[in-house]
């Protein structure tokens, strides 16, 4: 199935010529056809069903639904909100129903009732900034994450406030992440609800391929940059997969100057530097628009009942 034949993808379809070319809405569409072979993929539901047992739900329920209706089409699947079964969502990857008020009341109708055996209060799309527009409010809309991304040539150039240097152990880098974290936890656990450290095996893996760096100010270890090769979503490139300051150094730019640093010795100046930022961390989408790195896509959670005027996440 082509993803150019559902109007939901349009935006990204434009978005991704601009970000690649004539390459673009191949990668779209190579993205495309993996979600929607997760429709019939055992491996895909078993990624759920091994951690999660819920009364009545089978294996295959957690695969993705290509679900029709008289009032439109939509691929989507069921999620769990930082894997908490009483978080419940159901991820839009594409449908047909218009982007107004009429359309997304037929698509929260249909997301109900096809998964009224998970009660999800929401449903997740992925929007360009625009397409935002499309809500008034009638169903209560709150943007999740933003994807932010820029290519390395257009990243600011930095002014030598910091330098990034290896961490002589990957231990070392993996205690300064979760102390960091545990403050978090401390001054703002609603924020901590939604973020998590990077594993730690994952910490080791890319300090062994040299993608750790310590970020240092006048000679003193200030936080962690980690960028590695990636992808969200069909956006691949190098994505921040770990980026933190020590809590009595924050609020100084140095986690903007040391991606300016890393943007300025990466190889393929053409590259993406991407990454996602949480609607509750700020400073971090501060960062990112500090160096150039705009959002260009947001997830937004829908309401699946009619609230007031504002509305909860997960």
């Amino acid at each position: 199935m082509k993803a150019q034949t559902w109007p939901s993808l349009a935006a990204q379809l434009e978005l991704s010529k601009q970000l690649f070319g004539a390459t673009g809405p191949k990668r779209l569409q190579s993205w495309f056809d993996d979600q929607f072979a997760r429709i019939d993929d055992p491996a895909f539901a078993r990624l759920f069903s091994e951690h999660i047992a819920l009364p009545g739900i089978a294996e295959q329920d957690f695969n993705h639904r290509h679900v029709r209706s008289r009032n439109g089409s939509l691929l989507g699947g069921i999620r769990f909100f930082g894997g908490d079964t009483a978080r419940p969502f159901v991820e839009i990857i594409a449908h047909t129903f218009p982007e107004n008020v009429e359309g997304i009341e037929a698509l929260a109708n249909l997301v109900a009732s096809e998964w009224q055996a998970f009660k999800p209060q929401h449903f997740r799309l992925l929007l360009a900034p625009e397409q935002l527009n499309s809500f008034d409010g009638t169903r209560p809309a709150l943007i999740d994450m933003s994807i932010h991304a820029a290519q390395y040539k257009n990243i600011r150039r930095p002014i030598g406030r910091v330098v990034l240097a290896p961490f002589e152990t990957a231990n070392a880098a993996i205690e300064l992440v979760e102390q960091r974290y545990l403050d978090v936890a401390e001054h703002d656990p609603e924020l901590a609800r939604n973020i998590s450290a990077a594993d730690p095996q994952d910490m080791r893996i890319w300090h062994d391929a040299g993608l750790v760096r310590a970020i240092t100010a006048c000679d003193r270890t200030v936080g962690l940059l980690a960028i590695a090769p990636s992808a969200v979503e069909w956006i691949d490139g190098d994505e921040v997969t770990e980026e933190v300051i020590t809590t009595p150094h924050i609020g100084n730019g140095y986690a903007a100057e040391a991606q300016k640093v890393w943007a300025a010795n990466a190889n393929d100046q053409n590259r993406l530097l991407v990454g996602t930022i949480d609607r509750l961390n700020p400073a971090s989408r501060r960062t990112a628009e500090a160096v150039g790195r705009k959002a260009i896509l947001n997830y937004t959670f829908i309401s699946t009942s009619v609230e007031p005027q504002t509305t909860k996440s997960p």
